[in-house]
């Protein structure tokens, strides 16, 4: 019955000319630390109303700790379930296999990634600690092997490659000290073809050996001679592996979006000899630039997504010139190997608006911002009908629209449950404050009011919220 009610939502407002798709995004499987198939999850989706899904397993769970001055010869490695471990290609194929299984789906591959990490302390005084491992940026989109094969991710020598390291064959020079060694004598002695007689120097061979000897260690340590772009024992690189990654996937035509950036992690509890720390990051979405958007929920709100937040400061660069692009929230349902998924589903989505129903359309309107995200236990049963921006001469904008009005513009609102009917608080957002806040508001609503007309660029975006639901729409630009 309510998949039918959203049907017929989609018949007024925006949805005139757009058509709705709840998704679900950022959802790992056993290719990785999830719980449950690929084939498992697209069920459960379908099953619970869901037309996009979005996989993020993660690409590559490894991690190692190398001894000085020989890292990558006396080291320990532990790695665990992950795309690379499972097969790329296989994991892509699978994913493609299951589309055309359920062909009135959209399934989009994506990787749950962390670009970097780093080491402090020593195994030997018990105080090693591994940071920033759990600062993670999703990619939706990626379709090509080589595309994730080479994506610059600590621990994938692959895609951090940066040319041929002339310093790291500073071993062959000593080897070559180590054979003159060996060729040393007591003393110089010659018969009368020049030829030499005197016996070999016994300390200067055992010197000799022991050079060619460690000289053999760093030649194999340091194979293949190349430079990399980062390393995990220089400490903290601030933002640049995680620009650098952004890049990357840009340059690949893929979406990147900040992963539960309010979240930490901080374990003490030593497992074996290592501890680790992961603070909150949402300076990290002030600090880099061009990647698509963040997760608001979870773990994105309070300080992000809040109005007058990070996210506010972000937009409002943007239309001060300050930023190229602007970014886009999305529901993050960050879900592995723990609870309900079909619980879960219900109570976070990411509303997607499309022109058709294709993948290049849903990741379009994902570039374009063309979303907004509900969670709360009554999620599933609220439809925003409309919010849009118009100026009274045919000229309108919807949601990751921009529109230039030549009036004062007018901002519509419309929605409703499409059960129970409850009350709800709406506000409207520009540039940071909340410019309307209406409190106690019956469902279903239709509010309209004209905004101040715009001396250069500005946005407007809508949070609801109710006992069972908070939503918030992405901004519409106004200039």
């Amino acid at each position: 019955m309510w998949i039918l009610g959203i049907i017929l939502f989609c018949r007024v407002g925006f949805c005139q000319d757009w058509i709705k798709l709840p998704a679900i995004i950022h959802i790992a499987s056993t290719v990785s630390d999830g719980e449950h198939s690929l084939s498992e999850i697209v069920k459960i989706a379908k099953d619970n109303g869901i037309k996009v899904v979005v996989i993020n397993d993660r690409d590559l769970m490894r991690w190692e700790y190398g001894i000085w001055p020989l890292r990558n010869l006396i080291k320990k490695r532990v790695e665990i379930n992950s795309i690379f471990k499972y097969g790329i290609k296989r994991y892509l194929n699978e994913i493609r296999m299951l589309q055309n299984k359920f062909s009135d789906l959209i399934i989009i591959p994506g990787t749950e990634s962390a670009p970097f990490y780093y080491w402090e302390g020593s195994p030997f005084r018990r105080n090693l600690k591994m940071y920033n491992w759990h600062k993670h940026i999703l990619t939706v989109g990626l379709e090509k092997d080589e595309d994730y094969r080479n994506l610059p991710v600590i621990g994938n020598f692959k895609g951090l490659r940066d040319g041929l390291a002339i310093i790291k064959l500073w071993p062959f020079l000593t080897l070559l000290v180590g054979f003159v060694c060996m060729k040393k004598r007591i003393y110089s002695y010659k018969d009368y073809q020049g030829k030499e007689l005197a016996p070999y120097s016994k300390k200067w061979r055992i010197t000799g050996v022991f050079i060619i000897i460690l000289s053999f260690l760093f030649v194999l340590n340091n194979w293949p001679f190349l430079k990399f772009k980062f390393d995990s024992y220089h400490g903290d690189l601030g933002s640049f592996p995680y620009q650098n990654f952004i890049n990357y996937v840009a340059k690949k035509g893929g979406l990147t979006f900040w992963a539960h950036p309010e979240a930490e992690y901080i374990l003490n509890l030593k497992f074996g000899k290592v501890s680790f720390e992961t603070r909150a990051h949402p300076h990290l979405l002030l600090e880099t630039k061009n990647y698509t958007g963040f997760s608001i929920f979870y773990e994105g709100y309070k300080i992000v997504g809040k109005p007058g937040g990070v996210w506010d400061k972000i937009l409002t660069g943007y239309c001060k010139g300050e930023r190229e692009k602007p970014i886009w929230a999305i529901a993050g349902l960050a879900f592995d190997n723990k609870g309900d998924l079909a619980a879960a589903i219900r109570k976070l989505q990411t509303i997607i608006l499309v022109p058709y129903l294709t993948k290049e359309a849903v990741l379009n309107s994902l570039r374009k911002g063309r979303v907004y995200v509900k969670k709360g236990k009554d999620s599933f049963d609220f439809s925003l009908i409309d919010f849009s921006v118009s100026d009274g001469l045919g000229k309108k904008g919807i949601i990751g629209d921009t529109v230039k009005v030549e009036t004062r513009p007018l901002i519509h609102l419309q929605g409703q449950f499409l059960n129970n009917q409850q009350r709800v608080e709406i506000k409207v957002i520009k540039e940071g404050k909340v410019i309307k806040d209406y409190k106690e508001v019956e469902t279903p609503f239709n509010l309209s009011f004209y905004g101040e007309a715009p001396v250069s660029k500005t946005y407007y975006r809508v949070e609801i919220k109710s006992k069972g639901i908070h939503l918030v729409t992405n901004p519409i630009f106004v200039y």
